[in-house]
């Protein structure tokens, strides 16, 4: 198959508008932009085997709410439609419900609709409505060469917790679909200056991929500036998985990757922290190759990081 990226610009060929390549779509409503975004999962493709139903719910509503923060917004609604098979028991429906209305409930995004259907497999498709100021909402394409390149958070412990997974681990499962949707950083990132930022669903390597052949601009990433999550460090130690693996080249990741310029960069991570809100720098925005600075060397990046439709 030609993969994700590459099957999306074919899809986009045939309309005539083009719409903005951003983390969601968004129309104009006088001084204020509406947000609009959805995302799908099924059971075979992204949820492990020993989630429960109610850690799935969670996961599902905070990785459709992870647009709207990518983008600076505040999320207010939402919709999903679930495909059950047949002999779903009405606990794990109660219970998945369950989790979607908590995480939903912890942001003040009320649920307006949606639908229900009989499939083969467990599949979920949510639809998140919210809004920014036209002059705050952050974008992908508005990073610029010479500005500093930052992520939200800890990198790796979505990935430490597959690779404790396939070692049989249920925390690691658990760990694996344990989301939050930056919301808070997303807000206070836009209230900021900050205009340039998406979202790591599909891991570092990834996002800077799309952003090169987006912009033509090229990244350099820090590998000794890396915020491993302490799980990360411990998968590395016990089972020998790489930093740069966990922490660059894995998806299902949900922390914010976003630029600003050099000069801004430490008053910003200054009143983040008084906020409680966790910021690094990682690396900076080039008009080169992307490449990883390690140990003095830099090394051209060619891992793209998780796509679908692509062998991995």
């Amino acid at each position: 198959m030609l993969g994700e990226r590459k099957l999306i610009n074919l899809i986009r060929s045939m309309y005539s508008y083009r719409w903005p390549d951003s983390d969601s779509a968004y129309i104009d409503v006088g001084d204020r932009r509406i947000l609009i975004t959805n995302d799908s999962i099924t059971r075979s493709t992204h949820l492990p085997s020993g989630a429960s139903m109610r850690e799935i719910g969670y996961f599902f509503a905070a990785i459709n709410l992870s647009d709207i923060a990518a983008m600076g917004g505040t999320p207010k609604y939402f919709m999903c439609s679930l495909i059950l098979p047949s002999n779903t028991d009405y606990k794990d429906l109660v219970a998945l419900e369950a989790g979607m209305s908590k995480c939903l409930g912890k942001y003040g995004v009320r649920i307006i609709g949606g639908d229900l259907k009989k499939g083969k497999e467990l599949a979920m498709t949510g639809i998140a409505i919210g809004e920014v100021k036209k002059s705050m909402m952050m974008q992908r394409l508005r990073m610029r060469k010479g500005e500093a390149l930052c992520v939200t958070g800890m990198l790796g412990g979505n990935a430490a917790g597959y690779y404790l997974w396939k070692k049989g681990s249920r925390n690691g499962a658990s760990k694996l679909v344990d989301v939050e949707p930056r919301i808070k950083e997303g807000i206070f990132l836009s209230r900021n200056g900050v205009r340039a930022a998406m979202d790591l669903s599909d891991g570092v390597y990834s996002s800077i991929h799309q952003l090169k052949e987006a912009t033509g601009l090229g990244f350099e990433i820090y590998y000794d500036k890396l915020p491993a999550a302490p799980l990360a460090k411990s998968v590395n130690r016990k089972l020998g998985v790489g930093i740069e693996q966990l922490c660059l080249n894995f998806g299902g990741e949900y922390e914010l990757l976003f630029s600003v310029s050099e000069s801004r960069f430490k008053e910003l991570r200054e009143k983040a922290a008084r906020r409680k809100i966790r910021i690094s720098r990682i690396g900076k925005v080039t008009g080169g190759r992307n490449c990883l600075v390690k140990w003095k060397k830099r090394i051209n990046i060619r891992k793209y990081g998780y796509e679908h439709f692509i062998t991995n």
